[in-house]
């Protein structure tokens, strides 16, 4: 017979050194100097825990009943054949020692008040949310020292560790565990240490510690040793001495000292490196020191060195204020870049956000960059665009205050970054803007809605390209009221609005101008109806057909003599047949006298999936357009129609999508077209093609002529290959592709990609202009990280789909 025991000051010793808890001691016993026994033990527990290796118990087939009753979809367990499971999920919550009563249970147990306390045989002390066991546990008279010994196994929260003897000071909380084992779930980690060793309340020890996240094999694919590892929780810091990364027992790494954070603490040391190779940079190798200088505010220093380029400094600076927000200031320097014709390449970037209050927030940002290639060049991120205008802007936001109220206060600049630009192509500052919006009524019935754009745009001309270019203060304005009308079967949207644009130039715009273009007022009433049918059908699949008109009449207003700040025209699409405006922006009040009609078809199976849709519109013109933005009429503009616009997109499977829309000139010429189609498999195989066509119409779209295509198809034992391309048929170029091959398991993975490319502001036209070239590889060490994770994010960008093949592969 087992007996069960009320023995707090070993159950809380042992769960002290294992949880960092200050507990108190006490002992009850039911016997003095006397054995009992006690059948309460439970057997499944008992069979599993007698005569098996530690690690085989814990790791079991991912497929598993064992696995399938817990969560174990962690992505650290994605390429592994076997999970961890421990006795308790990382998800179950322990109380502290000092809050809940231990139960201990053993074959035998001997108390005495006036020497040692002995429990042996199969000790078992559970609490809730933990257990431990030993083959035997002795408590002295003064309660001060605890020993356990014999197959030690310690469980809590995810973690369980099996040691052959502990030893404990309840008084001043310092002990340590010999020869011991563990088992981290979650991280899918585990490892050995010769002895941890607490020396105080919030320091813990490991000597000759090991790690890895591979399966428990007798040899693993890597590992990280170290004579000593230790933890501060005081500090919030851990040090290791001694490190070593081990790949097949064959040291390929060593570093002496290392010092890492093992909380939220932000403390003063060296970040991980990072190091690299590409072929216009050659060696890189990065040592990020991150400086805590005070609570609210820190920076991280980056020295960098890339050997064909020279030593590379980059910063980041990050702070927070009690009552006027947060922001960083970021940048980076290489002085006279070997592969630049020695030109210095530099950025600098500074953003602040300030939420004010519930109503009022405020941004203020700027931008700086040397030259048009210093990203490409020099940013690791591979997905980092070179946007050809760097933003410099202020704004003051307002909302969530009085209902339907929304409006924007700004000041924005840009630097151009091709200098070849002239300055009548650069884009105008807003010095400032304001912009507001604010609609009330009812949502399903009347409804008001006003709409105020003022700006004053400035542009400087400092190279004689176009010095009409004018500069001024534009004021736009809009009042709508409409009635919502909506039931499931049909919809009438009327509405009638009143337009207004004022434009008054500057003073040295009109000394260039001449004095009778000081001002220019205009006034557009505008009516328009949206309106259209739903019919449903309900069997074996649901079927909808939506009927749509769309009528918008304007007057026309005479406006060849307005400028354009900022507006372009609107793209081609179904959705634009049903919308009175032609233009981006507000430089223009467009004349409108229009008819579109449009039906649109769905189908929809029994899961839900949407097998097809399908819409065709087209608009009828009741007078030539006579506002435009180039102030010239074309054919366009005089077409007494459109010709018609195709969207049709299907869920064939649950594994093919098709989409492709198009959309004809009215004399039958092609304006565009695109096609795609996805496939992606259950075992992480993908494949995508897709067309895309501009035909080049004046003011209103570039020619554009394009082909991409990419795929993944998994090969043999978590190898695969995958690839990308886009292809200019215009041009004949390919833009960009790239090829891989990519190899994945539990604890280690493989990338080697060649990758050809152009930048973005690259013109491929221009002969004298090639693609860069480059080789990369990447490793990574599951539970490290990797040492290189622009590969994964770069697919990611390029390769539709890739995060849900990447989740399927090897499941």
């Amino acid at each position: 017979m087992k007996h069960q025991f009320k023995f707090n000051p070993l159950a809380t010793a042992i769960l002290t050194l294992l949880c960092g808890s200050s507990v108190s001691s006490y002992a009850e016993s039911t016997n003095t100097a006397s054995e009992v026994n006690n059948t309460q033990l439970n057997a499944a527990i008992k069979e599993s825990y007698a005569g098996q290796n530690f690690f085989e118990q814990y790791y079991v087939d991912k497929n598993s009943p064992e696995a399938q009753l817990r969560d174990t979809k962690s992505p650290n367990n994605r390429y592994c054949e076997g999970v961890w499971i421990t006795p308790f999920s990382s998800a179950s919550k322990a109380v502290d020692p000092q809050d809940g009563s231990s139960v201990i249970t053993a074959d035998r147990g001997y108390y005495n008040p006036n020497g040692d306390s002995i429990l042996s045989g199969d000790v078992v002390i559970d609490q809730s949310g933990r257990m431990i066991r030993a083959d035997e546990v002795t408590l002295d008279k003064t309660q001060t020292f605890a020993k356990a010994k014999g197959n030690v196994q310690m469980a809590q929260g995810g973690i369980i560790a099996q040691s052959d003897q502990i030893d404990y000071n309840l008084k001043d909380e310092t002990g340590q565990l010999n020869n011991s084992f563990y088992i981290a779930e979650v991280t899918h980690a585990h490892g050995y240490a010769n002895k941890i060793e607490r020396t105080s309340p919030t320091k813990i020890i490991l000597e000759n510690a090991s790690y890895t996240t591979c399966p428990p094999d007798e040899k693993p694919t890597w590992k990280i040793q170290a004579n000593q590892i230790e933890l501060d929780q005081d500090t919030g810091r851990g040090v290791t001495r001694g490190t070593k990364l081990y790949v097949k027992d064959v040291p390929v790494l060593a570093v002496p000292y290392f010092n890492f954070p093992i909380d939220d603490r932000r403390t003063t040391g060296l970040l991980s490196p990072g190091f690299g190779f590409t072929n216009d940079g050659g060696f890189e190798l990065a040592v990020p020191v991150y400086l805590n200088l005070a609570p609210n505010y820190d920076a991280t220093i980056t020295p960098r060195l890339i050997t064909d380029r020279g030593i590379y400094a980059q910063g980041e600076f990050r702070y927070l204020t009690e009552n006027y927000g947060r922001g960083s200031v970021w940048g980076s320097y290489l002085p006279s870049d070997r592969e630049y014709n020695d030109e210095d390449r530099k950025d600098f970037h500074f953003l602040h956000n300030w939420q004010i209050n519930n109503q009022w927030t405020t941004n203020f940002e700027y931008n700086y960059v040397s030259d048009k290639d210093f990203f490409s060049d020099l940013d690791n991120n591979p997905n980092s665009r070179t946007e050809l205008n760097q933003r410099r802007a202020w704004e003051l936001n307002y909302a969530h205050g009085i209902p339907g109220l929304k409006a924007q206060l700004k000041v924005e600049d840009f630097q151009t970054l091709d200098d070849t630009i002239q300055d009548v192509d650069k884009p105008y500052a807003r010095l400032p803007q304001f912009l507001l919006n604010y609609v009330t009524g009812n949502p399903q019935g009347l409804e008001y809605e006003f709409n105020n754009d003022t700006a004053y745009f400035q542009k400087d001309i400092n190279d004689a390209t176009d010095i009409s270019q004018p500069s001024g203060t534009r004021l736009y304005n809009q009042f709508a009221t409409r009635y919502n009308f909506r039931n499931p079967w049909a919809f009438a949207i009327p509405e009638v609005s009143v337009r207004s644009l004022n434009t008054f130039y500057d003073q040295e715009t009109e000394q260039r101008l001449g004095s009778d273009n000081k001002t220019k007022s205009i006034v557009v009433p505008q009516f328009t109806l949206d309106t259209g049918l739903t019919f449903e059908k309900e069997g074996k699949f649901l079927q909808t057909i939506t009927p749509r008109a769309f009528y918008a009449y304007a007057p026309y207003k005479n406006q060849k003599d307005n400028p354009n700040f900022d507006s372009t025209s609107a793209s081609i699409s179904y959705d634009q047949l049903f919308s009175p405006y032609r233009f981006y922006g507000h430089d223009r009040l467009e004349d409108n006298n229009f008819l579109s009609l449009g039906l649109s078809y769905s189908l929809f199976d029994t899961v839900g999936l949407e097998r097809l849709r399908a819409s065709i519109g087209q608009s009828y013109y009741f007078d030539d357009r006579r506002v435009t933005l180039l102030n010239s009429t074309d054919n366009i503009d005089t077409e007494k129609r459109t010709g018609p616009i195709i969207s049709i997109s299907s869920q064939l499977s649950q594994s093919f999508t098709l989409s492709t829309n198009s959309a004809w000139m009215s004399n039958g010429d092609s304006a565009q077209h695109d096609f795609q189609l996805y496939y992606t498999g259950e075992q992480g195989n993908l494949y995508n093609v897709g067309y895309f066509y501009r035909n080049n119409l004046p003011d209103r779209q570039d020619k554009y002529d394009q082909a991409v295509a990419s795929f993944m198809q998994p090969i043999k034992d978590n190898w695969r290959i995958m690839g990308h391309i886009q292809y200019d048929l215009d041009n004949h170029v390919a833009r960009e592709y790239l090829l891989g091959v990519n190899y994945e398991s539990c604890c280690w993975g493989v990338s080697v990609y060649g990758r050809s490319y152009f930048n973005d502001l690259d013109d491929v036209t221009d002969s004298s202009v090639s693609p860069k070239r480059a080789v990369m590889a990447e490793l990574t060490l599951k539970g490290l990280g990797g040492l290189n994770n622009k590969l994964s994010s770069l697919l990611q960008n390029r390769i539709l789909g890739f995060d849900k093949a990447n989740q399927s592969w090897t499941h």
